[in-house]
Formats: structure tokens, C-alpha cells, sequence
């Protein structure tokens, strides 16, 4: 039996030899697997890939299973050619079985493991309820339009392995290939390569063949790029792109063989140098201007222009902001001249989840609140800050929000900018969650895979000032636009708003990459918060500055920011997590790049707490305020860890030594901001609880935490659409009568004191 066993591995049969000899070329085999696993293991689940795969129109999917045959088809013919040439019975003989040979063993294996991922799918389907008449082909996210796109795909493989045994076409292609071979044996000699100079001259026809098919490829995407990815969906070009990498990777392991990791990585190098000429390649449209203006030349020393972050504290505090008045001015009695409870909402980063659950929950609180009485609640909220796609939520929350002479008597405090806006709602669902609700992913993933490639390609042709914007992130911004029109307004435009106090501000907090500080985007004037300062021995000024933690959009770009700004590049720019879109370049001296605001302050509540401590040092909380609310709308933190035994488990316990370091980062990322926001509500509480102008009821926070599960990029299904608005209505239900109660004492209080 031993023998056996080594006669089978000395030579195995035909379909084992050649899935080992694949098994050898990871670089090829590794694109296979993502994109088997997307279809059929939910693999990226998280951040919504599966979905660019699957649920899609059915030209879409027709393209999906082309493109993804074609993949299959690429990787498989390199594969055959890089391979020894003992193992081909016909190499170089212009006889195509060999080949079909190849690739009919690969492609079993492949159906191989696409029936073992569609049993459990077909037996779980088959085990459910009667009533559930949802094709099962439509619950693995595949479609009769994607097999009959793959069977399209092997057709046109077929037709150019059967291009060899025409013997016009065959005379014709070693024709061809008898040109190149003097330069073939030149690159031969240079590295030694002689074999593959001398090789057959009938082994060449199969390489041009391969040309062809790469060039076939090409061609597609370039068409497809032509389109600015509206018309053919992003996991075909995704697919082509792909095999597009393993023909190069194949070309550079066939001819330059023992060279060709040198070469790959040389020529990384210095793809990457070329590319990183542009400083302002990932740019903001509404800042095109200072774009401009700074890429003309540098500034002489003292320049105090816009931009210049050495100039920032020579502008002065007042008259560069969009609102540059002190916090105490702004109106916020009621008519009769009664205080006002003032609440501040603090929102969490998360994705498209954090982004409906915000909207959910406001929502809720505004319509569970105003029963039995009409409470008002969107008028009494001050601030709103937070990071990432809850932001995106409550941006849309106070862009539609109407004013209260619009809203006298009734039911709704929001209007949508268009007619089709609040049209489109599903039943039962509410239209300003369900415009929240819809997806941006292909848009984004279409611009990575059509513009920002082809972009990187061609950088050079037009200098940055004078080329289009549009990559993923300025595709964001236009699907954000698309599904929530009121974001394309100007952020300057809702300024007189707040000033009434009937409109929310909204405050932005982006982290800047080269030094860790802030930028805040908002109406308001919110330097204060961004310097610290002290006593310190051996300094005479008692107002000692330790740091500067960050700086206000309004005062680096006063003009851009009342004129351009609109609320969805705002958003983008909080929301800017890589690599769903890119970490954009402010246009400053120095360069700074931009990222999501969850990397300083996930939960948006060092800000609020920060201005109600400046609040807290003057007059104006006493004679305008009855009290506080600080309501926090955070995505699911705490979540269970399950304690079991299985295979990943083990696996993963016996690497704790090399991934400690990395989780340890990663826990804490999230936990440190937490623990530290809870510490700055607990320290603001104790100031209000101790400080005798106030009642001790009069600072109260709440917590809206979403339990369950979701994807945290563009894309909800409509379950969890559903899961979320469900447990936004049951959330706040469970505190709505508490809340009610609050807001009524301090009403009453207020009452009672004028």
C-alpha cells in the first residue's frame, strides 16, 4: 500500500496533476477564491461586496457571469502556459485538446466546488416554509442570467482555443510569432533565458493567442471605463481587471522567469513614483478653487493667504467663520420669552447602519415625544456631532427639517426637496429613512474599478488643476446626492437657520492624517475647543497654550466655505474611511489629507461636551436654558462574544502570540474613545449637579444603541432596513414615556420661573 501511495504521487492521475500544478501559482488561484467566496460564502459581507455579485438586474448579472468565466478562463490558460512542459502531451503543436484537456480538469474542480456551495443552500431552502416562494437561485444571489453569461464566456474561450486548428489562422499566428522572436531571443540573452529564446517556434503561437485574449480584455474594460461605470456593473469589471493582473503576473513568471519578482517589484516602484508626483490627486470639487490657487506656487514667508495653515492664528477669531458669532448670542427662548429645554445629539460612525439608525432613532424621538402632546423636538436640538455614516443620517435630518410657522399643526416636521423623494418609500417604511436606506456601493465600487484605475494611468496627461474630478469618493458624494437630494445644499445656506434656533447645527469632525489634529466643519465658531491653554511655571500669560488639537474649515477657506461647501462634501469628508473613498487632500501648505472622523472621536461626544463646558463659563445656559438633554445614537459596540470550541477558535488562539499586539491596537481604537467620552459626560454631569444655578435633574443624556447586526458599508438588504427601523421604534419606545416626563419638568420649571 506503500507503494501505492508513492506511485500515486509520482504520478497522480491527469486531473490531480494538474489542480496540484495549479495549486503552485497563489497569485493566480487567490482572485478565484475572493470572488468564489463573495458569491457564495458572503465573503465581505460586512462592508456589502457579496452584493455586488448577486441581486442585481439581469443585464447586470449576464455581464457578472461573463466577466466571471472570462476570469476563470484567463487564470486557467496562464496557468497552462507557465506550467512545466512535461506535463502537456501536444505542447506546441498547434493541437488545442491539450489545452481543452487543462482547462476542462480546472474547470470541474470549479464546478466541484460550486455544487458543494449550493448543497447546504438547496437543503436549507428545501427544509423552509412552503409559503416562502422566493426562487432558491434567488436566495444564493445567482440568476439563470449569470449561467447563461459564464456559458457565454466559455463559448468565447472555446472559440480561440479552436482558433489553433485552422491551419490559415495557425500559419498566420506563427507567422507572428516568428517577428518577435528576434526581440524575444535579445530579451533571451540579456537574461540568460536561452531555452525560452530556442523554444519551438510552433510554442510561440500559443503566447500570441494569449495576447489576443488579453487584449480582448482590455479592449472590454476600456469600453466599459468609457462609460463612467453607469452602464456595466462593478464586479464584471472587477472580474476583468483581475485577469487582466494575472496575464501581466503570467507574462512576467513565463519569459523572465528566475527575474521576475525583481522586475514586479521594480516596476511597483516605480509606477508608485510616478503616481505620487501629483500631491493633490484625490481632491474636494466644492474647494476646486483653492485647488488652484495653491498649485500655482508656493507662498512667500508671512503670506496670510487662504490655505496656509502657518497663517491660521494671524486671521483672527471673528469674520472668517460661515457664522462668526459668540455662542451666547444666538436666540433660543421661546416666543413668550420662556426657557427652552436644549438638547444635543451625539451620533456614531458605522456605514450606511449608522447612517439609518441615526435617522431612525431622530425619527422615532420626534414622533414618540409628541405623543400625547407636541413636544417640538427637532427644534429644541442645538448641536448634532458624531463621525462617519451617522453624520450622513443626521445631515439629512436637518437638511429637510422645515420651520415651525411651516410645521404649525402638523405631523411632519421634514419636507423632501423633490416630489420623487418622498415617493419612494417602501410600505411601511419611512420615506426620510428609506432615502437614508439606499445603497451607494455600486456607484463607489464602479468609480474604484472604471475611473480611479484608469485615472492612476493617465495622471500624467492633464495637470491636476484642469482635470475632472470623479473617483469614488466624488462618485459618494453624487450617489449621496442622487438618494438625498437636500445633502447638495450649501452648508451657508442653513446658517440663518441656526441663528433663529429653530434649525440644528451640525459639526463635522474629520481627522487630518500628517499630524492627528481635527478639522471641524460647522456654522458655528468652534476654535475655543481646539486650543489648549493653562498656567504653567516659568510663563507669565495664566493662558499658557499647550496645543493646538485641530482647525476650523471656515477660517482656512472663508471664501470656498460660504460659497461652494455643500453639506454632502462635509459628510464625505467625515466619512472618508479607506478605502471605500479615498483620504482626499486638503489644498494647504503644508499638505493634509483627510480621514473619517471615528479615528479621533468615533461618537462625536468630545465635541459636545467641549461646548457646553465654554457654555458653562458664561450667562447665557441660565437665562436661555431649562435644560439639558444629551442624546447619544451609537451603532452596536456591545455584543456578546460567543464562548465556543470551533475549528476558527482554535486557530485563532494558537496565533494570540503574533495577533495580540494588532487586537490589543484595534480594541483599543474603539473602547479608549468610549471609556473617555463616559468620563466627559460623568465629569459635565457633576459640574451641572454642583453648580447651584441649576436643579439637579437639569443635565440628563440617553443612549440609543442598536443590538443587532448589519453591513457597515453602502448597502442594506431590506431585512435589515427593516431590523433597524424596528429597533429604532422599539428603542425609543422603551424610554419614550421616561423622556416625555423629563422634558415636561423642565417645561413646568421654566413655567414656574418667568
Amino acid at each position: 500500500m506503500t507503494e501505492a501511495f508513492c506511485r500515486f504521487l509520482a504520478a497522480p492521475p491527469w486531473v490531480l496533476r494538474v489542480v496540484f500544478d495549479f495549486s503552485r501559482h497563489l497569485l493566480l488561484l487567490g482572485p478565484l477564491i475572493v470572488v468564489l467566496g463573495m458569491l457564495f460564502y458572503d465573503l465581505g459581507r460586512a462592508f456589502g461586496l457579496p452584493y455586488l455579485f448577486r441581486g442585481q438586474s439581469r443585464k447586470a448579472q449576464f455581464a457578472i457571469g461573463l466577466a466571471m468565466a472570462l476570469l476563470a478562463s484567463e487564470i486557467f490558460y496562464v496557468s497552462y502556459l507557465v506550467s512545466p512542459d512535461e506535463l502537456h502531451r501536444c505542447r506546441g503543436q498547434g493541437n488545442p485538446f491539450d489545452v481543452l484537456n487543462y482547462l476542462g480538469a480546472l474547470w470541474g474542480v470549479l464546478m466541484a466546488v460550486v455544487v458543494v456551495s449550493l448543497a447546504p443552500h438547496v437543503f436549507r431552502k428545501m427544509g423552509s416554509r412552503a409559503s416562502d416562494s422566493r426562487p432558491i437561485l434567488s436566495d444564493l444571489g445567482t440568476s439563470v442570467y449569470t449561467l447563461l453569461g459564464a456559458e457565454s464566456g466559455v463559448v468565447l474561450t472555446l472559440g480561440f482555443i479552436f482558433g489553433g486548428t485552422n491551419d490559415a489562422i495557425l500559419a498566420r499566428v506563427q507567422s507572428i510569432g516568428e517577428r518577435i522572436r528576434p526581440y524575444i531571443q535579445w530579451i533571451g540573452s540579456c537574461l540568460s533565458l536561452e531555452w525560452k529564446a530556442d523554444a519551438p517556434p510552433e510554442m510561440l503561437h500559443e503566447h500570441v493567442y494569449a495576447a489576443a485574449f488579453f487584449a480582448l480584455l482590455a479592449a472590454m474594460y476600456g469600453v466599459a471605463s468609457c462609460f463612467r461605470a453607469r452602464k456595466i456593473p462593478a464586479a464584471a469589471g472587477l472580474c476583468v481587471l483581475l485577469a487582466l493582473l494575472g496575464a501581466i503576473d503570467g507574462f512576467f513568471v513565463y519569459w523572465l522567469e528566475k527575474w521576475h519578482s525583481l522586475l514586479l517589484i521594480g516596476a511597483a516602484l516605480l509606477a508608485l513614483y510616478v503616481l505620487g508626483r501629483n500631491s493633490f490627486r484625490a481632491r474636494f470639487a466644492d474647494l476646486l478653487d483653492a485647488y488652484r490657487h495653491v498649485e500655482k506656487g508656493p507662498c512667500r514667508d508671512g503670506c496670510k493667504e487662504a490655505g496656509h495653515l502657518a497663517a491660521y492664528e494671524t486671521r483672527g477669531m471673528n469674520g472668517w467663520g460661515l457664522l462668526p458669532r459668540p455662542l451666547e448670542e444666538f436666540r433660543w427662548t421661546a416666543p413668550d420669552g420662556r426657557k427652552r429645554p436644549l438638547v444635543l445629539v451625539c451620533t456614531s460612525g458605522g456605514g450606511i447602519r449608522a447612517s439609518v439608525w441615526t435617522a431612525a432613532v431622530l425619527r422615532e424621538l420626534e414622533k414618540q415625544l409628541d405623543e400625547p402632546l407636541r413636544r417640538e423636538f427637532p427644534y429644541h436640538v442645538r448641536m448634532i456631532s458624531g463621525a462617519s455614516g451617522g453624520m450622513v443620517g443626521a445631515a439629512y435630518w436637518v437638511a429637510t427639517l422645515e420651520d415651525r410657522e411651516a410645521t404649525a399643526g402638523s405631523s411632519d416636521y421634514h419636507k423632501e426637496a423633490t416630489a420623487a423623494e418622498g415617493a419612494t418609500a417602501a410600505e411601511g417604511s419611512d420615506w426620510l429613512v428609506a432615502n437614508v436606506a439606499k445603497e451607494c456601493l455600486s456607484r463607489v465600487a464602479a468609480a474604484l474599478v472604471f475611473s480611479d484605475v484608469p485615472a492612476r494611468v493617465w495622471a500624467w496627461a492633464k495637470p491636476a488643476a484642469n482635470r475632472e474630478l470623479y473617483d469614488r469618493g466624488t462618485a459618494l458624494e453624487n450617489a449621496f446626492v442622487e438618494n438625498m437630494p437636500s445633502l447638495g445644499t450649501k452648508l451657508s445656506r442653513l446658517g440663518p437657520d441656526e441663528s433663529a434656533g429653530w434649525r440644528p447645527s451640525l459639526v463635522w469632525s474629520p481627522m487630518l492624517v500628517e499630524d492627528g489634529k481635527r478639522l471641524l466643519v460647522s456654522n458655528l465658531c468652534l476654535d475655543a475647543l481646539l486650543v489648549q491653554h493653562g498656567p504653567s511655571i516659568g510663563e507669565e500669560d495664566p493662558r499658557f497654550v499647550y496645543s493646538r488639537s485641530g482647525y476650523e474649515l471656515g477660517r482656512l477657506f472663508p471664501v470656498e466655505s460660504r460659497d461652494t461647501l455643500r453639506l454632502v462634501t462635509a459628510a464625505r469628508m467625515s466619512a472618508s474611511f479607506p478605502f471605500v473613498s479615498p483620504a482626499a487632500a486638503l489644498p494647504t501648505v503644508p499638505r493634509r489629507r483627510v480621514v473619517d472622523a471615528g479615528y479621533w472621536d468615533n461618537y462625536g461626544v468630545n465635541v459636545a461636551c467641549g461646548w457646553l463646558d465654554e457654555l458653562l463659563r458664561t450667562s447665557w445656559l441660565e437665562q436661555n436654558v431649562s435644560g439639558i438633554l444629551l442624546v447619544q445614537i451609537r451603532d452596536g459596540i456591545e455584543r456578546p462574544e460567543p464562548a465556543n470550541n470551533h475549528f476558527g477558535d482554535r486557530i485563532a488562539r494558537a496565533l494570540e502570540g503574533l495577533t495580540s499586539p494588532i487586537s490589543a491596537v484595534l480594541s483599543a481604537r474603539e473602547s479608549v474613545m468610549r471609556f473617555r467620552n463616559d468620563e466627559q459626560v460623568e465629569a459635565l454631569a457633576r459640574r451641572f449637579h454642583l453648580d447651584k444655578r441649576f436643579g439637579e435633574s437639569f443635565f440628563q443624556q440617553v443612549t440609543f444603541e442598536f443590538p443587532g447586526d448589519a453591513a457597515l458599508s453602502w448597502y442594506l438588504t431590506p431585512e435589515e432596513q427593516k431590523s433597524l427601523e424596528d429597533e429604532a421604534k422599539a428603542t425609543v419606545g422603551a424610554k419614550a414615556l421616561a423622556l416625555g416626563a423629563w422634558w415636561d419638568e423642565r417645561r413646568n420649571a421654566a413655567s414656574q420661573a418667568a
